[in-house]
């Protein structure tokens, strides 16, 4: 028995980040990428355009027009989950994964062997994360660099031990969501969320494989994604983050313009000391194994210098509206 799936998400990166995103996924086995270009992007389009299986959508006003009255929502949550739906209605693939452009399926076909093996009445499986980080004496070069960690179980005095004083800007150890991301089965009807289906829908994990979360493929990548956040309007209602994300975006907005803060809290967040690495691995939390996008013969500059680079040019309009002068 075969299972085949597909991947769906809402991008606004640097092109060649987009481009390794969905040539990986389309070369582990992915029946179709439908990506939604949240801003208008011809270097990403002329990137994509070889790759048949990439069903490309970009968001302008015809597109909202038709599927939101005429509205860009204002939170990129909402566009997410609207347009993650949209493709959950066109999705002629078994499954549906729902993930962001920073985040990348280790081993596609051993996921389309585990999702083979799912029970008929089992319509959603999780896929568990693992968080990119640095170890602290490596420099990072290029934007796959590292090693990854896993979530630690809900115990707060082993997290507080091995991250103090940073424990309370994580979640579980991660700067950013520990929860994973659904593999949803296709043509049932449901309704899509950020990580769940809409519902008590019954989640299975996989085990086969994992799901890779890059938050901040670089140190500057990772300041802009706070800093973007921190600069949201507020809005009524429970917080969007978690504890963790809100100390880090409190952190931020009060100490953009603090060079040394901003190497400090990456030093202490998105970098391992030794001890730290020694603790997680004990906990079987380490994984040392190197990825690499699957990019078959699709040639990119995946260097953190080009890739900050263009995220200044992309997001100067923004830089310059808030002050950054970093």
């Amino acid at each position: 028995m075969v299972a085949s799936w597909a991947v769906v998400a809402t991008v606004d990166e640097p092109a060649p980040l987009v481009a390794a995103f969905v040539a990986h996924h389309l070369n582990e086995g992915a029946a179709a990428v439908y990506l939604f270009l949240d801003k208008p992007d011809p270097e990403t389009a002329a990137l994509l355009r070889d790759m048949q299986a990439c069903h490309l959508t970009r968001c302008n006003k015809a597109h909202w027009q038709e599927h939101n009255g005429g509205v860009r929502p204002y939170l990129h949550t909402r566009r997410q989950i609207i347009n993650a739906n949209i493709a959950y209605g066109q999705c002629k693939a078994d499954w549906l994964v729902h993930c962001d452009g920073d985040e990348f399926i280790r081993d596609g076909r051993a996921l389309a062997a585990e999702l083979a093996g799912a029970p008929a009445g089992q319509d959603h499986l999780r896929l568990r994360v693992s968080e990119r980080v640095m170890p602290a004496a490596i420099a990072q070069h290029g934007l796959f660099d590292g090693i990854f960690r896993l979530p630690i179980p809900q115990e707060p005095g082993r997290l507080t031990s091995i991250y103090h004083p940073v424990s309370a800007f994580l979640d579980r150890g991660l700067t950013g969501h520990p929860n994973g991301k659904a593999v949803v089965r296709a043509g049932k009807g449901y309704q899509l969320a950020i990580h769940y289906p809409v519902g008590d829908v019954p989640a299975a994990p996989v085990t086969a494989t994992r799901l890779l979360h890059f938050d901040g493929l670089t140190e500057f990548h990772y300041l802009l994604k706070l800093l973007r956040r921190a600069h949201e309007k507020p809005l009524p209602g429970t917080p969007r983050h978690k504890p963790g994300r809100l100390a880090q975006l409190t952190a931020m907005k009060e100490n953009a313009s603090d060079p040394a803060f901003f190497r400090a809290l990456v030093a202490g967040l998105k970098t391992l000391r030794p001890d730290q690495i020694a603790a997680l691995d004990e906990l079987g939390l380490i994984d040392a194994q190197p990825f690499r996008p699957n990019l078959g013969a699709l040639t990119l500059d995946l260097s953190v210098a080009q890739f900050d680079a263009a995220l200044r040019a992309k997001q100067a309009g923004f830089l310059h509206d808030i002050g950054f002068e970093g």
